[in-house]
């Protein structure tokens, strides 16, 4: 079901989203971000984003100039590059900094573990009083380090409110010293009316259409695993594999190790698409695979499942609480093409 408004029930909150990226930006964490202000607005809630004009990391892109396009205020201040760090670890923008510690009276929602926007919510927290709440986004399954223990620290063990998106993340973040009665699991959610079930008609002799939707980025995705498990079908030759994203900077090797694999002519490459042409993607496709190897939550099971995907995904991070194996879906080892 579609959410729907009922006026203006939270009359006096107002409520400062604090993100690194925000669409046209594309991710799971920019869609989150975006849905959940889009229905705080819905509900009568003062609701502002403040972001960068990072339009992706890899390779470094800032976003053109563009009108806003929403019904709520989205700032965006100027990213820059500290030094080489994956992740975007090293991105920051000064300008959101100044935005959230003028916002002084506002509940402070920032995003992303080890992001920028974390950092700026807990400075902003610290010098103006706000409340903070965060949702991490973290990846269960990235164990207790050095690093996450330091971040959590920094940015996590002082907020107000932590938001988990699995069970699995909420105890991975209890084991990096959150206090737990401080985390709430929420996990994320679609509107199944933009995915409902619209089957493209196709001939019966149509082939098997796989489907992946991701950013084309090897090292988190696992798509050279995917492609190895491809090539090692029996009926390779009646399947055709669509890979629906943007590149990273990894989409070249996977074209070679295609080539390598003799199975390019059965692969499509879209690039990015607009929401509707993605809607026509799931409805035309039979199965959906996700070969993540690290992986929060998996916003595009979800989006499957509400087209009427069966769906195949790795058990790493928290797709284990997203597909329940063998009821609504698969889980595979991660790393293992076979």
């Amino acid at each position: 079901m579609t959410p729907q408004s009922s006026g203006p029930v939270a009359s006096g909150l107002r409520v400062i989203e604090i993100t690194q990226r925000f669409p046209p930006a594309i991710g799971g964490v920019e869609r989150h971000v975006r849905d959940l202000a889009t229905y705080l607005d819905r509900a009568g809630v003062a609701v502002e984003i403040v972001t960068s004009d990072l339009y992706r990391d890899r390779p470094f892109t800032r976003l053109p100039a563009r009108p806003n396009g929403m019904a709520y205020p989205v700032r965006r201040h100027r990213a820059f590059r500290a030094f080489s760090a994956p992740h975007g670890l090293a991105i920051g923008a000064p300008g959101m900094a100044f935005d959230a510690v003028r916002s002084r009276g506002a509940i402070l929602h920032a995003h992303a573990f080890g992001r920028f926007p974390t950092w700026v919510g807990r400075i902003a927290q610290r010098v103006g009083g706000s409340p903070l709440v965060v949702t991490p986004h973290f990846d269960p399954g990235s164990g207790p380090g050095v690093y996450a223990r330091a971040v959590a620290r920094g940015t996590l063990v002082g907020a107000d409110r932590v938001i988990a998106l699995t069970e699995r993340e909420g105890s991975a973040l209890a084991a990096l010293g959150v206090d737990r009665a401080r985390i709430r699991v929420i996990p994320n959610g679609v509107d199944t009316e933009d995915f409902l079930p619209a089957r493209v008609p196709r001939p019966a002799s149509a082939s098997l259409t796989m489907l992946y939707v991701g950013r084309i980025d090897p090292d988190h995705k696992g798509l050279p695993d995917l492609l190895r498990g491809l090539a090692e079908m029996k009926e390779r030759e009646s399947v055709t594999l669509r890979i629906v994203g943007e590149d990273w900077g990894g989409g070249g090797a996977l074209r070679t190790l295609a080539r390598k694999l003799h199975i390019d002519h059965r692969i499509v490459w879209t690039g990015g698409v607009p929401p509707d042409a993605l809607r026509r993607e799931y409805a035309s496709a039979d199965l959906f695979v996700l070969p993540s190897h690290m992986e929060p939550f998996g916003l595009v099971l979800l989006e499957a499942m509400a087209a009427g995907l069966p769906v195949v995904a790795t058990s790493v991070g928290g797709i284990p609480e997203v597909v329940h194996d063998g009821l609504t879906g698969l889980l595979v080892p991660p790393r293992d093409p076979a």
